[in-house]
């Protein structure tokens, strides 16, 4: 069976040959081991290259599915940048996007080169200014963006690895921007400000999630992480009034145009299911195992709802174990939640640059030696 069938199949709550397998991100570190263990042996396969993703690894290690991130088609005009940039902090190695968010920029290749730091929006005057100025307007849209994109997959071995789109989030950079404290106070005090600055995100959101749905691409995710170990960010009834009536207009723009759309955070997760549901999410990922989500609970609850993806631990099994606690909670996750397909196994989070190599390849062939259907 082809990766493209068997993660539909899965996304339609139907059991294909096996359990299929996600990957979210390969970090660099775990990518220069596994390059040092194939040696010789590894090929670099120019068709599993989209755009500046490539998936030749997570492909070679037999997964089915793997995060993509190029699919962002709007943009703030230069000419508007210009009249209003952003402003500059005494320290040159940091700076603040349109979110209100500051960034220290790095030279590490396993860390990316800029890492979130916190938020520089810290009164209601700043949150207003950066709304008013970067998303109270009309957002320039990416020329020939679907038509580009599609050119692109066409060279691209769908059937045999599905990459997934991504659209952009509304409560993540919404609370890093502002920070935790001035959101949650807004909310209490001050909604109807804060819905103001939900609706101007959406408009973008839409926007965005119209142009993606004329691309080829199948699977969307969007990743918005907004939860803690043990519990939420947010009161999950503040993001059931507020982000889930933003999420709803765009998936349903996607699910129209015969899409599916995944959501992504790490973290307790489970009191937002019922609102992911009505806005029409295929599926949730991450069902982080240390945080509290227990998947055969969610299997039973939300199994006929929502395709599962995820837990498999990796802050301290796939570092840490031994290859037989990796063989069993892999056998677990299948036991938990395979049964009658809407389940595909994945790590919790990327692979970091922390995973043991003999663990990773492990779950892999595991899932794949007992995640054949029929169970």
């Amino acid at each position: 069976m082809s990766a493209r069938k068997r993660v539909i199949q899965a996304l339609n709550h139907e059991e294909p040959d096996r359990i299929p397998l996600f990957c979210q991100i390969i970090m660099p570190g775990f990518q220069r081991e596994l390059l040092n263990f194939w040696g010789d042996s590894y090929t670099r396969d120019r068709k599993f290259k989209l755009s500046y993703r490539d998936f030749n690894l997570e492909y070679k290690l037999g997964f089915d599915m793997a995060w993509n991130f190029d699919s962002f088609p709007t943009f703030i005009s230069q000419k508007h940048m210009q009249e209003f940039p952003l402003p500059k902090l005494p320290d040159n190695n940091k700076f603040i996007d349109y979110n209100g968010r500051i960034f220290l920029k790095q030279d590490n290749d396993d860390m990316g080169i800029a890492y979130y730091l916190r938020n520089y929006i810290d009164t209601e005057e700043k949150a207003d200014y950066f709304h008013d100025t970067y998303f109270a307007i009309e957002w320039e849209e990416a020329p020939d963006f679907a038509k580009n994109i599609n050119k692109r997959l066409r060279k691209f071995p769908t059937e045999d690895f599905v990459p997934c789109c991504h659209i952009e989030p509304i409560l993540e950079p919404l609370w890093q921007g502002l920070g935790l404290g001035l959101l949650i106070k807004l909310i209490r005090k001050k909604r109807s400000k804060i819905k103001h600055y939900i609706e101007l995100r959406t408009k973008k959101l839409i926007t965005a999630a119209k142009l993606n749905a004329e691309t080829d691409f199948d699977v969307f995710f969007m990743c918005d992480d907004t939860a803690l170990k043990n519990t939420t960010m947010l009161n999950p009834k503040y993001h059931r009034e507020l982000i889930i009536p933003a999420y709803k207009q765009a998936v349903q723009i996607l699910r129209k145009a015969g899409k599916y759309v995944c959501f992504h955070s790490d973290g307790f997760t489970e009191p937002y299911f019922d609102g992911l549901v009505e806005a029409g999410f295929s599926a949730v990922e991450s069902l982080e195992p240390m945080a509290g989500m227990n998947l055969k609970h969610l299997k039973e609850v939300y199994g006929d709802k929502l395709c599962l993806i995820g837990n498999i631990d990796v802050s301290q099994l796939l570092p840490y174990g031994t290859k037989d606690e990796v063989v069993n909670a892999v056998k677990k996750c299948i036991s938990d939640a395979g049964k009658g397909g809407g389940y595909m196994l994945s790590a919790c989070t990327d692979i970091t640059n922390s995973c043991k190599l003999e663990n990773v390849l492990t779950m892999i062939s595991a899932a794949k030696k007992y995640g054949e259907y029929p169970l």
